[in-house]
């Protein structure tokens, strides 16, 4: 396979120290990434699902968004607590986990986006997606499933849809990081 992503993630406690490393392979690119691919590089029109269950038809190169600001829950990297496998059709998590500080809710901090990095000697490339969730709700936490939303002529879209193999508690006070990084090859 010529495109693939990885998502990385890491829990660091209150006291700085790293309590949790994972790195996974994303398995779940939905419809709307390959429909989105196809309206900016052809102009032709296609039908997307915004993350909240409406139509949404385009037929043109627009900009993709992952670049959120803090404490904004609506695009870039989002976190879950559903349980249920993902499909090609999905358009939003199972179970967003909101942002705030109640009971339940994690802190969404700025979305950063990496530059290109290419490797020319094995014709390969990579970009990756970062955001940092800190949970100030006074109990535990669990995440399992993570997403990729991008928003796309105002509307915001879930291109990618993950199910952990196992769920990670995130202590109060601690902080979840998460990277997709998207690789290339020729």
């Amino acid at each position: 396979m010529n495109v693939k992503a990885y998502l990385k993630i890491k829990v660091i406690n209150e006291k700085g120290k790293c309590i949790y490393y994972r790195r996974y392979r994303s398995r779940s690119f939905v419809a709307n990434f390959i429909n989105i691919m196809f309206a900016g590089l052809f102009r032709q029109s296609v039908t997307l699902v915004t993350t909240g269950g409406s139509t949404f038809s385009t037929s043109g190169p627009n900009p993709l968004y992952v670049l959120d600001s803090s404490n904004d829950d609506n695009y870039g990297i989002q976190i879950g607590t559903g349980t249920t496998a993902p499909a090609i059709t999905d358009y939003r998590l199972t179970q967003l986990i909101l942002n705030g500080t109640s009971a339940g809710q994690m802190q969404y901090g700025v979305v950063n986006v990496m530059s290109p990095v290419i490797n020319t000697t094995n014709n390969t490339g990579y970009i990756t997606v970062t955001r940092a969730f800190t949970n100030n709700s006074g109990g535990s936490i669990t995440v399992s499933e993570v997403g990729l939303v991008v928003n796309f002529s105002s509307n915001n879209f879930l291109i990618i849809h993950d199910l952990l193999p196992t769920p990670i508690t995130v202590p109060n006070g601690s902080t979840l990081s998460i990277a997709y990084e998207i690789q290339i090859a020729t």
